[in-house]
């Protein structure tokens, strides 16, 4: 394969990190810049198993951030979860708000936005938490008490997605800071006070004209109501539509899928959790415009993403002509800048479940494929080839014209794929 597509590809190991008796050891990460060249993404597959505070003082980050909070047994996130998380956000430090998370999450922090404290207040249920900055290497502000008593900004490029940050010593402290909804509540629910059943769905989250993302739903049992949010803040800030989802066994039903904005206003990335069991061939070639897609093939189980058994063949290359072939064996992501082709790629020797992500990076999801151009078309233009946009912004619901579509697979027939033999 040519240097240039190699270097899209990057194989996970396995990393010890000192969790303490809060969270799993042995985590995946995506390092950005240093583990793929040019990229913009630094993210991992933190699995967090006891109460535990992050990032005790507010911080800003230069770039937009995505943290989510999901159940930690996949594809199904919404009958695993049991935790209550505390959240703090705001465009300034003195219009910083209080965000309680009782369900599967999506949170949207701006760039240049404060936020933080993030305390686990409660886990009775392993909760998969996955922040994702859209840089290519980590660093965060905090506003600070300097020795002279004056307030200075404080530049840190600490991986801060990995530990609990606790006070340090001597330190300096945080100016003070303002929470505009505070209610002095330390905790909403109670174990086993939400039912997936309640969960939202894809049908009902889908924004249409009157209607607005969902930033809390009514699927958790509450001792306390929830402090409101601002407008402002209620726009960044998701429930985790259920997706019943039917494409077929060999991607089971519920999932998590994230659809950018088609699910909350203004969002600015679009990806899913979604679990794959059989051989399949997905998609046909094609390339994005503007922006990256990470693709991500992980163990299907969050508390061993490196549990993995599956061959996958993936197709690359400078137009549908010249596609070159990479084997996956392994835990792996790859990274797709914009106008690289790719696809299909073909799963095969599913000997275990693997975790699909597809992670893009703007709220709408849209490829450009190849066709042959008609006679007619050629006598005026002279081409052999046309090119066609398509797009969840263009694609509207065959069984509803009023909705936008969110790619349930209803519409799609249950194609079956064989498995290669060894």
């Amino acid at each position: 394969m040519q240097e240039k597509f190699e270097k899209l590809f990057h194989e996970f190991t396995p990393e010890e990190v000192d969790c303490g008796d809060w969270g799993l050891h042995i985590q995946p990460f995506l390092h950005g810049e240093k583990d793929l060249p040019e990229a913009v993404m630094y993210t991992g597959f933190q699995v967090i198993t006891a109460p535990v505070q992050m990032e005790t003082e507010p911080i800003y980050h230069r770039e937009m951030e995505n943290l989510v909070f999901l159940g930690a047994v996949l594809p199904d996130v919404f009958s695993s979860w049991d935790a209550e998380i505390h959240f703090y956000m705001g465009p300034s430090l003195d219009q910083m708000e209080k965000i309680v998370i009782t369900e599967p999450t999506l949170v949207k922090v701006p760039k240049n936005w404060w936020h933080s404290p993030l305390t686990f207040v409660r886990v009775d249920k392993p909760v998969l938490f996955q922040a994702v900055l859209f840089a290519g290497r980590p660093g965060s502000v905090k506003l600070v008490e300097g020795p002279d008593g004056n307030p200075r900004y404080e530049y840190s490029e600490a991986e801060t997605h990995r530990l609990a940050h606790v006070d340090v010593p001597g330190a300096p402290k945080s100016v003070p800071w303002t929470v505009i909804n505070e209610d002095n509540v330390k905790q909403y629910t109670q174990k086993g006070s939400y039912d997936p059943d309640k969960a939202p769905s894809s049908l009902t989250t889908v924004i249409r004209p009157g209607y607005k993302s969902i930033p809390y739903s009514e699927a958790s049992t509450l001792d306390f109501p929830k402090p409101a949010l601002t407008e402002e803040i209620r726009k960044c800030v998701l429930a985790m539509p259920k997706e019943e989802t039917k494409w077929g066994a060999w991607c089971p039903s519920p999932q998590a899928y994230f659809r950018g904005d088609i699910y909350m206003e203004d969002a600015t990335y679009n990806v899913g959790w979604q679990i794959f069991t059989a051989a399949n061939d997905m998609e046909e070639p094609h390339f994005h415009q503007g922006v990256d897609e990470y693709i991500f093939f992980m163990g299907a189980d969050p508390m061993n993403m490196f549990d993995f058994d599956a061959e996958i063949s993936f197709e690359i290359g400078d137009d549908p002509d010249h596609m070159e072939t990479k084997v996956i064996t392994k835990p792996t992501v790859v990274r797709l800048p914009p106008t690289v082709w790719h696809c299909p790629i073909r799963f095969r020797k599913m000997k275990k479940p693997l975790l699909f992500q597809a992670a893009f990076m703007h709220g709408t999801w849209g490829t450009v494929v190849r066709t042959e151009s008609k006679a007619d078309d050629r006598e005026w233009f002279s081409r052999k080839y046309t090119y066609l946009y398509m797009g969840d912004n263009v694609r509207f619901c065959k069984f509803n014209d009023k909705k936008r579509c969110n790619i349930c697979g209803a519409c799609f027939g249950d194609v079956e794929i064989k498995e290669d033999q060894d």
